[in-house]
C-alpha cells in the first residue's frame, strides 16, 4: 500500500501550480520570480533555505517540495488558530494528495526525515526500505498530537519540483 503524503498551500497559489505545470520548491519559485501566498511561519521558512541536507540531491531543506504524513497536520493546528504571519485560517488552505511512490516516478531525489525537517537533530533518511520506522498508524495519523508533536511532524521532500 501506498503511504500517503500531502502538501498544504493557499488556494490562491494553485493558478501558478497549474500554469507552471508543477510544484516548486521555495528556494526554486524565488529563483524564477514566482509571487506566493505563504501560509507557513516566515523566520521558519527562511531557516530552511540554508539548512543543509546530507542526503539526496543535497542542497538545502529550502530547496525541497514538503509534504506531511499525516493528514491534521500540526502546521494545520497553527493556521486554524491563525499565527502572525498568516491570519486567514483554514478556510483557504487546499490540500494536495500523493503518495510517495508516485512522486518518486518523476523524482528520484527524495527524502524523508523522523521528525519536523527544520529541527537540527532530525534524521534525513533516502533509504525507503526504512519507512516503517515513522510509524504512521499508531502515531503519524493519531487524532490527538500533543503527546506526539515531534513525530507528527514528519516530512517526505522531493527535490525542486513535483509534477
Amino acid at each position: 500500500m501506498a503511504v500517503k503524503i500531502s502538501h498544504i498551500t493557499h488556494v490562491s497559489n494553485l493558478a501558478s501550480i497549474i500554469e507552471q505545470d508543477c510544484l516548486w520548491s521555495d528556494y526554486k519559485r524565488i529563483e524564477l520570480g514566482l509571487v506566493n501566498q505563504n501560509i507557513g511561519y516566515n523566520h521558519i521558512k527562511q531557516r530552511r533555505l540554508v539548512r543543509p541536507v546530507s542526503v539526496a540531491a543535497g542542497g538545502t531543506i529550502g530547496q525541497y517540495v514538503p509534504f506531511n504524513f499525516c493528514p491534521r497536520s500540526v502546521m494545520l493546528y497553527v493556521i486554524h488558530c491563525r499565527h502572525d504571519d498568516f491570519q486567514e485560517g483554514q478556510e483557504r488552505v487546499l490540500h494536495l494528495i500523493s503518495d510517495i511512490d508516485t512522486i518518486k516516478l518523476t523524482n528520484e531525489n527524495c527524502f524523508f526525515t523522523d521528525i519536523h525537517a527544520d529541527l537540527d537533530y532530525a534524521e534525513q533518511i533516502d533509504d525507503f526500505t526504512r519507512i516503517n520506522e515513522l510509524n504512521i498508524q499508531r502515531i503519524i495519523n493519531e487524532r490527538y498530537w500533543q503527546d506526539f508533536k515531534e513525530e507528527k511532524q514528519a516530512e517526505f521532500l522531493a527535490f525542486e519540483s513535483v509534477k
